[in-house]
């Protein structure tokens, strides 16, 4: 009997080396967990071995240089096992890497300067960012994400920004668990401030931002450029117990940098800054998803401002039969306040809001059809008011490679932009590991 389980346990130790050698070049491999095995292992072997000497255990079965053989044996493979991992680490903790190329084109009917009003960027191309997306696991308990692009100032340069930098810690060390699902991220991030603040310039249905985003949230040239609120800060995202049967609640709680939004206008805040999004989704038989978002953000100080956010998705996406169709339809609204304080102690107070619907619909397997309407109030003048509506045709060959045609009419108080037109070309190209694809695609 023992004889037969001493061969059953090297048998085991055989084939977890075995797996492990086969597998080395999967990330999901856990070396630790192979260690673990081994441990136990050596625990059956020990108590193989209290057995064997024990009065009238029928020792006869299996002598102790057997078992002495099997102890050796079990050595050499701990070792062949450390030696695996030393030389596949590279490999398993090598980043995942895939950049993205941004390309795109306008043609105005008026000329056209950038948000500063300085460089002219009507009727040109442009090679808008070349994104680097570096991601990788760092131990059993975090990853780290470095997303840094080479963005187009208005045709007037490129500068290098660490657009995302963060470390996501997915379990607490210390209670080796991640109560209500917990995730941690730690650096520079898109905050949680509605959904398309969150998403790159390379996953947009549309091939510029909503107004509200980068009047609101912030820009450096235009919403034909990059846009939105990255800050450097702490998030916690979180899951909530379900209010109503069949619906996923999941909470941020965000500590940031403030004085950045664009609502600040550069002004002295206190820091830092508090962000919440709570997220309220439901799912009805892998085909129609819901999406309801309610966010705030708040800072203090000298001046204070503040956000209120709502945003609402619809995706259907039906697994049969019509795979190859989709809708999707969705809207966000912010609700803002800046007060400042002049030198004679007096407050002065705007409340701008501004917001923006969309519909898309998915007409073959390649082709998506849609359509976005802006209203926005300017931010440091609520009684100028710019509308905008915009008609585009996205061709998805893979998700390497996109292509987007677009057509934009805008009627604003600001005489500048007034009746303005403009057609619109992009162009993204996708190289490296397989990218997550934008939630608005259907394959």
């Amino acid at each position: 009997m023992i004889r037969t389980q001493c061969c059953i346990l090297l048998a085991t130790i055989g084939l977890s080396v075995c797996v492990f050698s086969q597998q080395r070049e999967d990330p999901r491999v856990s070396y630790e967990d192979l260690k673990r095995e081994i441990t136990q292992l050596r625990g059956q072997l020990d108590s193989l071995r209290t057995f064997q000497i024990l009065p009238g255990s029928g020792a006869g079965e299996v002598s102790e240089a057997d078992l002495e053989r099997i102890d050796k044996r079990m050595q050499e493979l701990e070792k062949k096992i450390d030696g695996l991992s030393r030389s596949t680490a590279p490999v398993v903790f090598n980043p995942r890497t895939t950049i993205f190329l941004n390309v795109a084109g306008r043609s105005d009917n008026l000329s056209v300067l950038d948000a500063a009003g300085e460089a002219k960027i009507d009727n040109r191309p442009f090679l808008r960012t070349i994104e680097m997306d570096f991601r990788a696991p760092v131990d059993p308990y975090a990853e780290a994400v470095a997303i840094v692009s080479i963005e187009n100032e208005a045709g007037t340069g490129f500068a290098v920004d660490p657009e995302e930098a963060y470390g996501l810690l997915k379990r607490l060390p210390i209670l080796e668990s991640a109560p209500l699902g917990m995730k941690l991220k730690i650096g520079k991030f898109r905050v949680p401030l509605g959904v398309n603040n969150r998403l790159h310039m390379h996953d947009l249905p549309w091939t510029t931002r909503p107004l509200v985003i980068s009047k609101f949230l912030g820009t450096e040239h235009g919403e034909f450029f990059e846009s939105g609120f990255n800050p450097v800060g702490v998030d916690i995202d979180f899951f909530l117990p379900n209010p109503i049967p069949g619906t996923t609640l999941e909470m941020n709680i965000d500590f940031v940098k403030s004085g950045d939004l664009a609502l600040s206008e550069g002004h002295e805040v206190n820091q830092p800054a508090y962000i919440g999004h709570l997220n309220l989704s439901r799912d009805w038989e892998n085909e129609h998803l819901v999406i309801l978002g309610a966010s705030g953000y708040l800072e203090s100080g000298p001046t204070s401002s503040s956000l209120l956010g709502l945003d609402l998705t619809y995706k259907w996406s039906p697994s049969e039969g019509r795979a190859s169709r989709s809708f999707v339809v969705g809207g966000e609204i912010f609700f803002g306040k800046h007060t400042i304080e002049d030198s004679l102690s007096t407050q002065l107070t705007t409340r701008p809001y501004g917001w923006f619907g969309y519909l898309q619909y998915q007409l073959s397997y390649w082709l998506y059809l849609g359509s976005r309407y802006d209203w926005i109030q300017e931010p440091t003048d609520e009684s100028l008011v710019t509308k905008s509506w915009s008609l585009y045709a996205s061709y998805y060959t893979t998700e390497f490679l996109r292509f987007r045609l677009g057509f934009e009419r805008r009627q604003s108080d600001i005489p500048g932009i007034n009746n303005m037109n403009t057609i619109l070309l992009e162009v993204n190209f996708v190289f490296g590991s397989h990218p997550t694809e934008p939630y608005w695609v259907n394959r």
